[in-house]
């Protein structure tokens, strides 16, 4: 099975639904942000198992990482999709920018392009 941004951006609306409020501040973004950072800490933690910084427990570093990636995702995602961002829009207004401002030989949207022609 495969998945788009769009796909996902959908399913986390709806997870997360509404804003609920406290003096104005939404409960929702703010907890899903606590949660991503949370997340980003965890990330830390993995890799700093694979430098040797911590000790590693004999766990699937490669798996646990990726889990943990795959967390920081859907958290950030979710953010965007309960504030209504079209990140796939955004992504590539996002990389069209940096491409220019870095040289880069091609741009995310010609990359995906020339992809789909093969």
């Amino acid at each position: 099975m495969q998945i788009t941004v769009k796909n996902l951006e959908a399913y986390l609306k709806n997870t997360y639904g509404g804003f609920a409020e406290k003096n104005g501040v939404s409960l929702t973004e703010h907890n899903l942000f606590m949660k991503l950072v949370e997340e980003i800490g965890e990330v830390a933690e993995v890799l700093n198992k694979r430098t040797g910084r911590k000790a590693d427990d004999g766990s699937d570093l490669d798996a646990e990482l990726a889990a943990e990636l795959a967390d920081v995702i859907h958290y950030a995602l979710a953010m965007a999709a309960v504030n209504g961002f079209d990140m796939t829009d955004v992504i590539i207004e996002k990389d069209r920018k940096a491409a220019v401002k870095y040289n880069h030989k091609i741009n995310l949207e010609s990359f995906i392009s020339k992809s789909s022609e093969n």
